[in-house]
């Protein structure tokens, strides 16, 4: 409506236009049409006023083209995909007996290093370990039944915060496998060196690198952990545990409590000297839970609901073992004679329950040296899997990815971990207690990551269905005690800490250079570019420049999926903003799954096209697809766009959404 105003002598007549103003619905559309440009040319980017970072070089590959919409019918199924059967689940004693062995193992390495550091009071501290991890093992299950996804701490993190967080997640489970492979390597030749003469010229630290090496090439040549036999070496330890621990308490009674006085009045501090050496012993202590991190790595692989059974019965027999066979040592051995031989302190304690027998030390013997092997081998194929996700992830290089023609393996990621343990195992010099040192470090570095996702677990994704819930102050309290521990052991024992820092540095390093090689490709094509006139007349200047760019094109052009089911502007904005922090793909399928074409949002492919002119170097294609939003439906979407599920992302699913994460099998949460 307008109106103007006319003078006649005096008079004012105002004249009024009958037109009506156009509605908000047809303001918007001349709005947004002035605004389009001609897409005739998908790869012609508008003229902007805007200056080259890059002025000697060419920036054309910056502009991603614009984005497409279309509709998209799924294919069916080819037959060789529907012919495929899931594969065998585990029950809760086989998935127990995989990753409870490295728990119930720990016995052969904590007891010596916690009496150590404790003295008498060391049941003590281990019972306080016990007591901590009963909420950890609560929050660990709060976590992964949200997220029942395999990669531990990677994923959990992967889903609560941002991917470089992530991968900082993932060098400490990194560290982790190391220190079990090298820890388990020389423990299991400190108790064959306790009962065996060995030879002039192999020593424990010389046999600990031909284990490494052996298991390395075990690996090589494709062979895979079996349930079958992990279970048979895990009825074997307990077996023998309990074995062990009957024939200790037997001893106690024929020879009564004058060991046990007799350590008490040798190593008995009151006061702070008494707190002090259990918190040492506490610190220490946590060795004892190594392995029950071990369950998140194979949770796909379980039976539905089988998880929390595996997690209770691991914490079950950690109360059962840990706390009383520390006990009993100091009831039957000298306080001296554990101190003197930490790296075999279970041995020791087999030779004082049964005196003048050899049946016991060598039945613990034999069980020690195969569950210690155990633990190399369940270390390098846990760090192998680990790797390989990163790769697919691309974190790392894809070439790690490539398997040996002739046994399947994953040669380069095996040869490189086998590297960085056998270096690992020289530093120290294969050195039990030093390495279980790194490994107390490394655990503990683990299980705060597994706290902190909890905690952010709450707060970003406090939708999503899980089996129990963990009272935030819990949650909080025991993230501080770990980082608490973590800290102190790090200053109880500063050499100890040093190798473990710079070998967290180096993966550090390397796995965060190799994540953001994007950027440092561009910068590299900056610093070719500020060679100046160099830049356009010297042919390897020119040459270095093709070669980059094609690189980077390499990395813009994977493309990755977010599943939209609302036109808000500011939900598609942050799916945006999302991939740029995160990934090196310049190249976005927002995918809309419908049931009627009625129910498509009204304003979803104009708000596309405003942001795909906003983001001119990302292209952002609308993709409309009519089915279910189910795994179903997502696994035919991955294979016919030939798009990896763990580059499609959606927002976090309500507590009525009918399937697990889990269910959509690597599908990434990236928003509330």
């Amino acid at each position: 409506m307008s109106k103007s105003v006319i003078g006649h002598a005096g008079s004012i007549e105002i004249a009024i236009d009958e037109q009506p103003p156009p509605s908000f619905a047809e303001s918007e559309f001349h709005q947004i049409r002035h605004r389009q440009q001609d897409r005739r040319h998908p790869t012609m980017l508008k003229h902007t006023s805007t200056p080259s970072r890059y002025p000697h070089l060419s920036n054309s590959w910056e502009f991603a083209g614009w984005g497409n919409t279309y509709y998209m019918e799924l294919e069916e199924d080819d037959k060789d995909h529907q012919a495929l059967s899931p594969h065998h689940l585990l029950g809760q004693f086989r998935a127990m007996s995989i990753s409870g062995n490295d728990l119930f193992a720990s016995v052969f390495y904590f007891l010596g290093p916690v009496v150590v550091q404790a003295g008498i009071y060391a049941p003590v501290s281990m019972l306080l370990v016990a007591f901590l991890m009963y909420p950890v093992k609560r929050m660990m299950t709060e976590v992964i039944t949200a997220v029942p996804l395999n990669g531990g701490t990677y994923n959990a993190m992967l889903h609560t915060t941002s991917k470089a967080i992530a991968a900082i997640a993932a060098c400490f489970s990194i560290l982790d496998y190391l220190a079990t492979c090298g820890v388990s390597a020389s423990s299991s030749t400190a108790y064959l060196a306790s009962q065996v003469t060995l030879p002039e010229p192999l020593s424990t630290f010389t046999l600990a690198l031909i284990i490494l090496i052996a298991f390395g090439l075990i690996c090589l040549l494709g062979i895979r952990e079996s349930s079958s036999v992990s279970l048979a070496i895990c009825v074997l330890h307990l077996v023998t545990m309990a074995i062990l621990l009957v024939a200790c308490i037997v001893q106690w009674v024929r020879i009564g409590n004058v060991t046990l006085l007799a350590n008490w009045h040798l190593s008995n501090t009151a006061g702070a000297g008494a707190a002090l050496s259990v918190f040492r012993g506490f610190c220490s202590g946590l060795l004892g839970v190594t392995g029950i991190e071990a369950a998140e790595n194979i949770v796909q692989d379980m039976k539905p609901e089988t998880f929390p059974k595996v997690m209770n019965n691991m914490y079950l027999f950690l109360l059962l073992f840990n706390a009383p066979i520390t006990f009993l040592a100091l009831v039957l051995v000298p306080l001296n004679d554990v101190q003197a031989n930490p790296a075999s302190a279970t041995s020791v304690l087999a030779m004082y329950a049964t005196p003048g027998q050899s049946w016991l030390p060598i039945l613990v013997l034999i069980d020690a040296v195969i569950v210690l092997c155990a633990g190399v081998l369940t270390g390098m194929i846990g760090a192998i899997g680990l790797v390989h996700r990163l790769a697919s992830d691309r974190i790392l290089p894809s070439f790690l990815l490539k398997k040996n023609r002739w046994t399947g393996s994953y040669q380069y990621i095996t040869l490189l971990f086998l590297a960085l343990n056998v270096v690992l195992c020289c530093v120290v010099r294969g050195d039990a207690t030093s390495l279980s040192g790194v490994f107390a470090v490394a655990i503990l570095g683990v299980l705060t990551m597994y706290c902190l996702a909890n905690v952010l677990m709450k707060y970003k994704r406090g939708r999503l269905r899980r089996i129990l819930r963990v009272n935030v102050s819990t949650a909080i309290f025991s993230l501080l005690t770990l980082v608490m521990a973590l800290v102190s052991n790090i200053v109880f024992d500063p050499p100890i800490a040093a190798y473990f820092l710079i070998y967290f540095a180096f993966v550090v390093l390397v796995v965060m250079t190799l994540f953001k090689r994007g950027v440092l490709l561009k910068l590299a094509y900056w610093l070719v570019d500020q060679i100046g006139t160099i830049a356009t007349l010297s042919p390897l200047a020119g040459y270095t420049a093709r070669r980059l760019e094609n690189q980077i094109l390499s990395l813009r052009q994977q493309p990755t999926v977010y599943f939209v089911s609302t036109d808000e502007p500011h939900i598609l904005n942050k799916a945006i903003l999302y991939v740029q922090h995160n990934e090196d793909s310049s190249h976005i399928k927002f995918i809309h799954l419908y049931e009627r074409v009625q129910d498509i949002p009204e304003q979803l492919e104009t708000n596309h096209r405003l942001l795909d002119e906003v983001y001119p170097k990302i292209q952002l294609d609308l993709v409309f697809i009519q089915g279910q939003f189910n795994p179903d439906t997502i696994g035919r979407i991955s294979r016919q766009l030939n798009i990896d599920k763990t580059f499609m992302f959606i927002s976090c699913p309500g507590p009525d959404f009918p399937y697990t994460i889990g269910e959509l099998d690597g599908v990434r949460i990236i928003m509330l």
